[in-house]
C-alpha cells in the first residue's frame, strides 16, 4: 500500500473514531430526556452520524476510482457524474449489458480521450459499457436539471447510436465536486478531447 493510501486510510479511521465518540456523547445526553423523546433523539442522532459517514465513504470511494481511471487512461478527462433512471431516463439499450446497469441511481464516470467517450460504473470489477468514437458523437451540451429545491447542471450527449450499446441521447448529472471544478464549461472540456481535424491551409 502506498504512502498516500495509508495516509488516507488513517485519516478515514480517525474520522470514524471521532464520529463514534460524538455519537456516544450525544446518546448519553439523550438519556436525560423522557422515554418517548429518548427514542426519537437516538434515531435522529444515529442518522446525523451514520449518514455523513456513509456519504464520506462514498465520496472517498469515488475519488479513489477516479484516480484509478486516470492512471488507466493517461491524458483522458475523467468526469464524476450521477445517474438516476427516474430523472434522466435510460443510457443503455436493452441488451447483454443491461443487467450490469440495474439500479435506481449510482455513480458513473465519463471518460473522454482522443478515441471517444465511454461510461464506466465503479464496482469491484469496473464495468466498461463501451466506447463511442468521436465520429459518432453528434453533440455534447449543458442544460439545467430543475428540481423542487435546486437546479443542477446536466450534461446531454447525443450520438449516432448504431453499433453502440447506448441510446441516442443520454443525460448525466455531474457530481457536486465536479460542478465546483467545471460548472457549465464541462461540455467544452469534453469536446476539447476530440482530435482536431486539420484544415486545408494547415496541411499546405
Amino acid at each position: 500500500m502506498g504512502t498516500k493510501r495509508r495516509l488516507g486510510a488513517a485519516v478515514g479511521a480517525t474520522g470514524v473514531a471521532v464520529l463514534l465518540v460524538r455519537l456516544l456523547v450525544k446518546v448519553n445526553d439523550a438519556a436525560r430526556y423522557p422515554d418517548s423523546l429518548k427514542v426519537l433523539a437516538v434515531v435522529v442522532l444515529l442518522l446525523a452520524v451514520v449518514v455523513p459517514m456513509w456519504l464520506a465513504w462514498l465520496f472517498h470511494k469515488a475519488r479513489t476510482f477516479k484516480a484509478q481511471l486516470q492512471l488507466a487512461h493517461p491524458g483522458a478527462l475523467v468526469v464524476d457524474t450521477f445517474w438516476t433512471g427516474r430523472e434522466l431516463g435510460r443510457f443503455l439499450k436493452k441488451g447483454p449489458l443491461s443487467p450490469k446497469a440495474k439500479g435506481t441511481g449510482y455513480v458513473l464516470a465519463l471518460v473522454a480521450d482522443a478515441r471517444g467517450i465511454q461510461l464506466v460504473r465503479p464496482r469491484r470489477r469496473p464495468v466498461y459499457f463501451g466506447l463511442v468514437p468521436w465520429e459518432q458523437v453528434v453533440s455534447v451540451r449543458m442544460e439545467t436539471l430543475r428540481r423542487p429545491l435546486e437546479r443542477r447542471p446536466m450534461v446531454i450527449i447525443e450520438i449516432d447510436s448504431w453499433g453502440t450499446p447506448y441510446v441516442a441521447v443520454f443525460r448525466l448529472v455531474p457530481s457536486g465536486r465536479q460542478n465546483r471544478e467545471t460548472g457549465m464549461d464541462l461540455a467544452e472540456m469534453i469536446l476539447a478531447k476530440r482530435p482536431r481535424v486539420p484544415l486545408p491551409e494547415d496541411r499546405a
